[in-house]
């Protein structure tokens, strides 16, 4: 399903029937704006980097700019950096020759060889061992790499796309990730906010995933109570898209009647229905309330979340609001993503 008008851009992440076109399902206008420049950036070669949490559809977004770009005749190569033994990422990226190492039985090609005239989805970059990071710099700036154990040179045309939820630049001033490839990958950022901050998509992203597992299972469409729509949309849902897909399957196959209601949604998201905004449509939507026998982190968490929330996740301006430094905010939203 897919919608190219500027009042109503529809994506999912997912495939549509439309030539295997990902879709992006959004009416918020950062997203928009978003999707507008990777029409821009798919007319180029110029690598790109995508940030922004997990689930929040950087895969997709990736698969959209090779479709609009001139190589969409050719399959896009993806790789999960951090899926990939230490020991196994070069072999991954470069290929091997017959012997290379324990285990090369037979000749190998690797992910920039694949993607030869087409492009190269890195996703997890921030992942990627330090002693692999100066092959790949490498790589990217020569257009060449060797196999491992081969010594011929194989030249080949590959676009790159990087993606990360990791905030690069702390990787990069812990040592962790060398300054030359970050420069090289993020010749171009995209942010991809979180589902928290354009709940406005929240109930087109039912909708869509609702109708399609109901016909994927064969099953009559449901709908859901007033009543859940608004704990979906008080909810911060920090497994973002990739949450909320899981929740209406979940609901879409044990529903016994043609609507869900509140006690048939998972119990953590009722849980988290304490800290809310007081009005999420009008005036009051700056305040929140905070119910007698919540933690001060839980606390703390909510208040950053809605903080970021309202200044379009511009992280600079949410932490002169709160009263701590940048770097402070990004080792507090990271210790929350872990939890």
């Amino acid at each position: 399903m897919s919608n190219d008008n500027s009042g109503n851009t529809s994506t999912k992440q997912g495939e549509s029937k439309e030539k295997g076109k990902p879709v992006f399902i959004t009416q918020n206008q950062a997203m928009k704006d978003l999707l507008a420049k990777i029409k821009l950036v798919a007319r180029t070669k110029a690598t790109l980097l995508i940030t922004g949490e997990n689930g929040t559809g950087k895969e997709v977004l990736a698969r959209l700019v090779h479709y609009y770009s001139s190589r969409s005749d050719k399959e896009m190569i993806a790789v999960n950096c951090g899926a990939i033994p230490s020991d196994l990422v070069e072999s991954e990226l470069f290929g091997h020759e017959k012997g290379a190492f324990t285990g090369a039985s037979e000749r190998k090609e690797g992910c920039f060889e694949l993607a030869d005239k087409s492009t190269l989805f890195l996703d997890e970059i921030g992942e990627m061992p330090k002693d692999t990071q100066v092959k790949l710099l490498r790589a990217v700036e020569m257009c060449a790499f060797r196999r491992v154990g081969g010594k011929k040179e194989i030249d080949v045309d590959v676009s790159i796309i990087s993606a990360t939820n990791k905030v690069l630049i702390d990787q990069v001033s812990s040592g962790n990730f060398r300054e030359d490839l970050f420069y090289r990958l993020n010749v171009i950022e995209l942010y991809v906010p979180p589902l928290r901050n354009r709940r406005e998509d929240i109930p087109l992203l039912i909708t869509y995933f609702k109708n399609h597992f109901a016909e994927v299972y064969g099953m009559e469409p449901i709908e859901f109570s007033e009543e859940c729509m608004g704990l979906f949309k008080a909810y911060d849902w920090p497994g973002n898209v990739r949450e909320l897909k899981n929740i209406v399957e979940r609901c879409v196959v044990l529903c016994q009647g043609e609507e869900v209601q509140v006690d048939a949604i998972p119990s953590h998201i009722r849980a988290d229905d304490k800290i809310y905004p007081v009005n999420m449509d009008g005036e009051f939507d700056k305040y929140i309330q905070i119910p007698i026998g919540i933690s001060l982190e839980e606390v703390e968490r909510k208040v950053i979340n809605h903080t970021l929330s309202s200044v379009d996740n511009n992280k600079t301006e949410a932490s002169k609001i709160l009263g701590f430094s940048r770097k402070t905010l990004h080792n507090k939203l990271e210790r929350y993503s872990k939890k």
